[in-house]
């Protein structure tokens, strides 16, 4: 007779407990949420995400719920989020984040259309959910892989990534044909130190550029660094 009232005062408790400071308690409750997954638990998610008098914390936490729920009723808002330049910085990475777990592949093209002069984090998250997409140019080879946003290992990756590019010997790169161009450079949108030639280097010069560029990581602490040598004339603007 009052399972209804009790539900709906369980969904109120764990919606309440996904800004405990407590981050057990924050994902449990974000876990139970996904769990439940119904219209009525995503009405109660988007409302908290949209109700500005709420914790930072609270909705961030609401964003990533509704991005493992992977409903699509959710998706204009986490892009609406994602792509304004003026909303918060974290719910706007958050958001970015739910988009990648929902999956819906139309909805993370738009990404693409972040700008060059976003914040670095953004764009990075951008580039960590754009990732498995197929890219808008050829990619001859991929080694390594983006670090997972916010971890020590993204952080100590972006802060020494230009550090790396700047102090490869290039010259201890294989020789390419006279006619043929090369550049390297780390690229914000993709998140990827890229390689960019206009010729295939082929496995074998791609392994030997790509242990060259991780020598030179490894020595700042950045392991796995990534790489891809993708085709084109360069230009890392």
């Amino acid at each position: 007779m009052f399972s209804g009232c009790t539900e709906n005062n369980n969904v109120d408790s764990l919606i309440e407990d996904l800004g405990n400071e407590n981050e057990s308690i924050s994902s449990g409750a974000m876990d139970e949420l996904v769990d439940m997954g119904d219209e009525k638990t995503i009405g109660s998610l988007v409302q908290v995400v949209l109700n500005e008098s709420m914790s930072i914390e609270m909705r961030k936490n609401a964003i990533l719920a509704l991005g493992k729920i992977g409903d699509e009723s959710a998706t204009d808002l986490l892009l609406g989020i994602s792509m304004n330049e003026s909303e918060n910085k974290h719910l706007r990475m958050a958001s970015i984040l739910a988009l990648g777990d929902a999956g819906d592949e139309e909805a993370l093209e738009f990404l693409r259309g972040l700008r060059y002069g976003d914040d670095g984090l953004i764009l990075y998250h951008a580039a960590y959910v754009l990732a498995p997409l197929n890219g808008t140019y050829e990619v001859y080879g991929t080694y390594g892989e983006l670090p997972y946003p916010l971890t020590e290992e993204q952080r100590s990756y972006r802060n020494n990534v230009g550090e790396i590019v700047s102090g490869v010997n290039y010259s201890k790169f294989p020789a390419i044909d006279d006619n043929s161009s090369r550049g390297v450079g780390y690229v914000p949108k993709t998140g990827y130190i890229e390689v960019m030639t206009d010729v295939d280097p082929g496995t074998s010069d791609m392994d030997e550029m790509y242990r060259i560029i991780s020598t030179e990581a490894e020595i700042r602490g950045v392991y796995q660094v990534p790489v891809r040598f993708v085709y084109g004339t360069f230009s890392f603007a």
